[in-house]
Protein backbone atom coordinates (compact mmCIF):
# COMPACT_ATOMS: atom_id res chain seq x y z
CA UNK A 1 0.00 0.00 0.00
CA UNK A 2 1.35 3.42 -0.84
CA UNK A 3 1.03 6.60 1.14
CA UNK A 4 1.02 10.17 -0.08
CA UNK A 5 3.41 12.66 1.51
CA UNK A 6 3.57 16.38 0.92
CA UNK A 7 7.17 17.56 1.03
CA UNK A 8 8.48 21.06 0.44
CA UNK A 9 11.66 21.07 -1.67
CA UNK A 10 13.67 23.71 -3.47
CA UNK A 11 12.74 24.66 -7.02
CA UNK A 12 16.09 23.30 -8.23
CA UNK A 13 15.46 19.94 -6.59
CA UNK A 14 11.95 19.74 -8.05
CA UNK A 15 13.18 20.55 -11.57
CA UNK A 16 15.95 17.98 -11.32
CA UNK A 17 13.56 15.34 -10.02
CA UNK A 18 11.11 16.03 -12.84
CA UNK A 19 13.94 15.85 -15.42
CA UNK A 20 15.26 12.54 -14.08
CA UNK A 21 11.74 11.10 -13.97
CA UNK A 22 11.18 12.08 -17.61
CA UNK A 23 14.58 10.74 -18.68
CA UNK A 24 14.04 7.39 -16.99
CA UNK A 25 10.34 7.12 -17.83
CA UNK A 26 9.52 6.53 -14.17
CA UNK A 27 7.16 8.42 -11.88
CA UNK A 28 8.77 10.98 -9.59
CA UNK A 29 7.70 8.92 -6.57
CA UNK A 30 9.57 5.89 -7.91
CA UNK A 31 12.71 7.97 -8.50
CA UNK A 32 12.54 9.42 -4.99
CA UNK A 33 12.02 5.99 -3.43
CA UNK A 34 14.91 4.46 -5.40
CA UNK A 35 17.23 7.27 -4.32
CA UNK A 36 15.92 7.66 -0.79
CA UNK A 37 15.78 4.04 0.34
CA UNK A 38 19.57 3.52 0.49
CA UNK A 39 20.02 6.91 2.17
CA UNK A 40 17.39 6.06 4.80
CA UNK A 41 18.95 2.64 5.42
CA UNK A 42 22.35 4.29 5.89
CA UNK A 43 20.89 6.88 8.27
CA UNK A 44 19.25 4.12 10.32
CA UNK A 45 22.52 2.15 10.44
CA UNK A 46 24.37 5.29 11.57
CA UNK A 47 21.80 5.87 14.32
CA UNK A 48 22.13 2.25 15.51
CA UNK A 49 25.93 2.53 15.50
CA UNK A 50 25.81 5.75 17.52
CA UNK A 51 23.37 4.23 20.02
CA UNK A 52 25.58 1.16 20.44
CA UNK A 53 28.69 3.32 20.84
CA UNK A 54 26.96 5.49 23.44
CA UNK A 55 25.76 2.42 25.35
CA UNK A 56 29.28 0.96 25.27
CA UNK A 57 30.72 4.25 26.54
CA UNK A 58 28.17 4.37 29.37
CA UNK A 59 28.98 0.77 30.32
CA UNK A 60 32.69 1.57 30.33
CA UNK A 61 32.13 4.61 32.54
CA UNK A 62 30.17 2.49 35.01
CA UNK A 63 32.54 -0.45 35.36
CA UNK A 64 35.80 0.68 33.73
CA UNK A 65 35.98 -2.50 31.70
CA UNK A 66 36.93 -2.18 28.06
CA UNK A 67 36.20 -4.69 25.33
CA UNK A 68 38.60 -7.40 24.30
CA UNK A 69 41.04 -6.69 21.47
CA UNK A 70 39.18 -9.11 19.19
CA UNK A 71 35.89 -7.30 19.80
CA UNK A 72 37.45 -3.91 19.06
CA UNK A 73 39.09 -5.20 15.89
CA UNK A 74 35.72 -6.53 14.71
CA UNK A 75 34.09 -3.16 15.38
CA UNK A 76 36.81 -1.29 13.47
CA UNK A 77 36.68 -3.81 10.60
CA UNK A 78 32.90 -3.34 10.32
CA UNK A 79 33.30 0.45 10.41
CA UNK A 80 35.94 0.39 7.68
CA UNK A 81 33.74 -1.86 5.52
CA UNK A 82 30.79 0.47 6.03
CA UNK A 83 32.86 3.52 5.10
CA UNK A 84 34.17 1.76 2.00
CA UNK A 85 30.66 0.80 0.90
CA UNK A 86 29.45 4.38 1.40
CA UNK A 87 32.40 5.71 -0.62
CA UNK A 88 31.67 3.28 -3.48
CA UNK A 89 28.00 4.32 -3.51
CA UNK A 90 28.97 7.99 -3.71
CA UNK A 91 31.29 7.36 -6.68
CA UNK A 92 28.41 5.99 -8.78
Amino acid sequence: MSRQLNVRVSETFARTLERVARQTGRPMAAVLEAIGTPALEEAEADARFEAEAFAAWEAYQLDGQAGKVEELEAIFKAGIAKAGAAARRRKR
